[in-house]
C-alpha cells in the first residue's frame, strides 16, 4: 500500500460491519449499497493481504486477524467520527461577522425590520452595518452590498432585490401656487427637488417611455428623506418612491398615470459557493423581503 490514508475510509467501513454485526445492517446504517460495502471490503483485504472477515452462514464475522484489527482500530475510528461530527456541527452554526453596506435612505424604509428579525433569530451573528452613499464593493465572502448601480461589478453576483416604483409628488401648498397640471410638460416646468443633478428627465406611462423634458432642479440633495421633507414644506415637486411618499401626510401625487423609470436595487456579493451560513441565510432573508415589497407595491 502506498499510504495509510488510502485505507482509512475502508477501515471505517470494516469497523462498522463488525460493530453492527452484519454487512446488511452496516450498509443500512451508513446509507450505502450493500454491494458497494462488500466490494470495498474485498479491495481492502487485497491491499492489506489479510483476511479480515469470513462467512458463517449468511453473516460476515471477523477472523482472528479481523478481531485484532477491530480492537486496535475502532477507538481511533470513533475519535475521527466524533471529531468530524463536532467540526460539522460548528460549521453548521449561524455565527460570525457580516458586513452589509446599504444606502442610508434605503435602510429604514425597506430592510430595517428584516435585519432586526435576523439578529434576534441568530444571536451569534455580529453585523457591521454601513449606512452611507458610498459603494463599498464587496471584498470578502462576508461582505454584502445593496445598491441601485451595478456598473463595474461584472465580477460580482448581483441579485435583483427590489424594484422602487416612483410617482410625482408635491405639497398641497405648492400645488395651489402652480395652477393646473395636466401634462408632463406642465410638470417639467415646475421647481424640482432631486437626489441627483440632471436636467433631462424621461416620463413613462405603463412602463413605456412617452416624453422627455428639461427640468429645473431648485434643490439637489443626496438623501431621499431630505427630498421628502423639502417637498413636504412646499419647495417644489419630486419623483419619489411610493413607499417614501406614503410616509408624508401632506403630499399629493401628480399625474398618477405617469412615472419615471422604475429603479431596480440589487444585492451584490462575491461568491455563490462556500458562503458562511450567516451570509447565506441573510441573503435569503433579504431576497424574500424584496419579493414581499414588490408584491405590496404592485
Amino acid at each position: 500500500m502506498d499510504s495509510i490514508f488510502g485505507n482509512i475510509d475502508d477501515l471505517f467501513l470494516f469497523c462498522k460491519v463488525v460493530e453492527q454485526g452484519s454487512l446488511q445492517r452496516a450498509s443500512k446504517h451508513l446509507n450505502l449499497p450493500q454491494s458497494t460495502v462488500s466490494r470495498r471490503l474485498a479491495a481492502l483485504e487485497t491491499r492489506l493481504n489479510v483476511r479480515l472477515l469470513e462467512k458463517k452462514g449468511r453473516e460476515l464475522t471477523p477472523t482472528e486477524v479481523g478481531i485484532l484489527a477491530f480492537e486496535n482500530l475502532n477507538s481511533g475510528m470513533e475519535l475521527i467520527e466524533s471529531g468530524i461530527e463536532s467540526f460539522t456541527e460548528q460549521t453548521n452554526q449561524v455565527a460570525g461577522r457580516v458586513r452589509l453596506s446599504v444606502p442610508h435612505s434605503f435602510y429604514r424604509s425597506f430592510i430595517a425590520s428584516t435585519i432586526e428579525k435576523f439578529l434576534k433569530t441568530y444571536p451569534k451573528v455580529q453585523l457591521d452595518l454601513l449606512l452611507n452613499n458610498e459603494q463599498a464593493k464587496p471584498e470578502t465572502d462576508r461582505d454584502l452590498l445593496i445598491t441601485f448601480d451595478i456598473e463595474d461589478m461584472n465580477d460580482m453576483i448581483a441579485r435583483p432585490i427590489f424594484t422602487a416604483k416612483h410617482g410625482f409628488f408635491a405639497s398641497e401648498e405648492y400645488i395651489r401656487q402652480c395652477g393646473e397640471i395636466s401634462a408632463p410638460s406642465d410638470l417639467a416646468a415646475l421647481d424640482w427637488v432631486t437626489v441627483e443633478r440632471k436636467s433631462n428627465f424621461a416620463f413613462f406611462r405603463d412602463g413605456q417611455l412617452v416624453e422627455e423634458h428639461q427640468i429645473k432642479p431648485r434643490l439637489v440633495v443626496n438623501d431621499i428623506r431630505a427630498v421628502v421633507d423639502a417637498v413636504s414644506r412646499g419647495l417644489g415637486v419630486a419623483s419619489l418612491p411610493l413607499r417614501h411618499a406614503s410616509e408624508a401626510n401632506n403630499l399629493i401625487q401628480l399625474l398618477p398615470d405617469y412615472h419615471r423609470s422604475d429603479r431596480q436595487s440589487y444585492l451584490v456579493y462575491k461568491a455563490r459557493k462556500y458562503q458562511p451560513n450567516a451570509v447565506r441565510i441573510l441573503i435569503k432573508a433579504l431576497l424574500e423581503e424584496g419579493i414581499q415589497m414588490d408584491r405590496s407595491d404592485a
